[in-house]
């Protein structure tokens, strides 16, 4: 039996929340990933990923190389013309 796909908002939401599970010991970094959970959750995924980055790049929190390769898929899938390569994402990219 096949597993189910999850959706583009469900595999972003995890990885952001994989995101901030590094960033609770700092409130600001982790609030501003609030905000993209928020964004999220109503249906703003696009702007999620723009808000996500520009937040990555503000409080410089390091992305894991498997986060980052999930966040272009994840843009790919919700086919926003949104590309993390060039946000300068990739510069935070750990591993």
């Amino acid at each position: 039996m096949r597993q189910p796909i999850e959706s583009p908002d469900a595999l972003l939401r995890a990885t952001v929340v994989a995101i901030a599970s590094r960033t609770t010991d700092d409130p600001r970094p982790a609030g501003a990933l609030r905000s993209v959970l928020e964004l999220i959750d109503n249906d703003e995924a696009e702007l999620a990923l723009d808000h996500l980055a520009r937040s990555v790049e503000y409080h410089q929190i390091p992305v894991p190389r498997e986060e980052y390769d999930r966040l272009v898929a994840e843009a790919a899938r919700l086919d926003s013309g949104y590309l993390p390569s060039e946000t300068g994402l990739e510069r935070f990219v750990i591993g």
